[in-house]
């Protein structure tokens, strides 16, 4: 928020009000674009906020790629589907490593439902074409963990790397 705020010259607090905003729960949904969010900011700052200028400003808040996991991802990819199920609209995608890759790649933007409604577990699953018990789900969000769950998915609440990959040891995937 404080990056924010500091680039745009508006209050730490007009920057948490903005982010509590109603915009972003559109953007997650589809709903509104980078134009929208665009036009947002320029409100917020008082002047004209290019759509690549709000997209940045929005990945600003982002922490830098787990090198580790995105790695393991990519080591994985021989043997295991490796998609992505996120709640961000698809510009995020703009901050994946270079040459990174989930295929598939599940936007809440792109299905117009987010995590952890039983609506966007039952739309990812059917795109998948799989059956519950071979989806593999892995998430910091308890909530979406505990959907993934009753959905019939395996899951693994995500902490840090080295529980991640002493979790995928247990079921045998190294």
């Amino acid at each position: 928020m404080r990056a924010i705020a500091q680039s745009t010259g508006v209050t730490a607090e007009a920057v948490r009000a903005f982010m509590a905003g109603d915009i972003h729960h559109r953007l997650d949904l589809g709903q509104a674009d980078e134009h929208d969010l665009a036009a947002a900011f320029s409100v917020l700052v008082g002047r004209a906020v290019s759509p690549d200028e709000a997209c940045a400003l929005i990945l600003s808040v982002f922490e830098p790629p787990n090198a580790e996991v995105w790695t393991l991802a990519e080591n994985l990819r021989d043997r295991f589907v490796v998609g992505g199920f996120s709640d961000n609209p698809a510009f995020v995608r703009r901050v994946f490593p270079a040459g990174a890759n989930l295929d598939p790649m599940f936007w809440s933007s792109e299905l117009g439902l987010a995590k952890p409604s039983p609506e966007a577990f039952a739309a990812v699953q059917a795109r998948l074409g799989l059956p519950p018990e071979a989806i593999l789900f892995i998430d910091d969000t308890l909530a979406n963990i505990e959907q993934a769950r009753r959905m019939g998915w395996d899951a693994i609440v995500f902490v840090s790397n080295a529980g991640l990959i002493a979790e995928l040891a247990v079921r045998g995937i190294q």
